[in-house]
């Protein structure tokens, strides 16, 4: 017999704390960016890297909320979930595309010229650029990662409370609805706190939306880039989780 003991969200410390690094790298690609040009034009992205990992502590939380005490790794849950995770992980739909929102963001690097004034006899305006190209590729790929990382976690807490199918239609949801919303973002400019705030005029946005063939087209484009993705991110930790000595 196995004894239940709690679950403990001590095995996502040595991951929180690795994209914690990659984040303060990310940082610092910032703080260089300004002391040597004077400009503050991406510091924007540092809002945008935050907004990322409200999900993934979301998705934490929920997990331990949903998990509660368990007897193995394969044990079924067969509590029922508590309110307080179902709004959470509400919150998380809202906040989850936040984080691979990021990557439109190579928008300002396409639109905006990039100025070098005075002239630097080293720091040239291409040289700025591909600064700029590898700054939002760090910025775009650890936020992406984070919000992918959070969709894992909810995922296996949805496989192990109900079923794999319940999983993976799950997953489907939230990489459509993570589609429509960095399109709702990045052309609509709607935010995910507009839905409490302006309530009426977000939902009448969104749905009015749901018609237009260009929002359609543009999220399913962005959905199946976060899936395909996903998948990665989620066979390669099943293969660490089966290989691992």
């Amino acid at each position: 017999m196995t004894r239940d003991r709690p679950v403990s969200l001590q095995p996502w410390i040595p991951l929180t704390f690795a994209l914690g690094v990659a984040s303060t790298g990310c940082l610092l690609m910032i703080v260089l960016r300004v002391a040597v040009t004077g400009s503050i034009r991406y510091t924007f992205l540092l809002w945008n890297l935050f907004l990322a990992w409200i999900p993934y502590f979301l998705a934490l939380i929920v997990r331990r909320i949903v998990v509660g005490r368990r007897a193995s790794t394969d044990t079924p849950i067969t509590v029922g979930i508590r309110p307080v995770a179902v709004l959470l992980a509400l919150a998380w739909l809202f906040f989850y595309p936040n984080a691979p929102y990021i990557l439109t963001d190579f928008i300002h690097v396409i639109r905006i010229p990039v100025r070098v004034e005075p002239p630097h006899p080293l720091i040239t305006e291409n040289a700025l650029l591909w600064y700029d190209i590898i700054l939002n590729s760090a910025f775009a790929f650890i936020g992406h990662i984070i919000g992918l990382i959070s969709l894992l976690i909810l995922h296996r807490t949805i496989r192990r409370k109900y079923n794999p199918q319940r999983g993976w239609a799950f997953t489907v949801v939230a990489t459509t609805l993570g589609g429509y919303g960095i399109y709702l973002g990045r052309f609509e400019r709607l935010n995910s706190w507009d839905i409490a705030r302006d309530p009426v005029r977000t939902l009448r946005i969104a749905f009015a939306n749901l018609v237009n063939l260009k929002a359609v087209l543009v999220s399913l484009c962005f959905a199946l880039f976060i899936f395909l993705t996903y998948l990665a991110v989620f066979f390669l930790y099943e293969t660490a989780r089966k290989t691992r000595a």
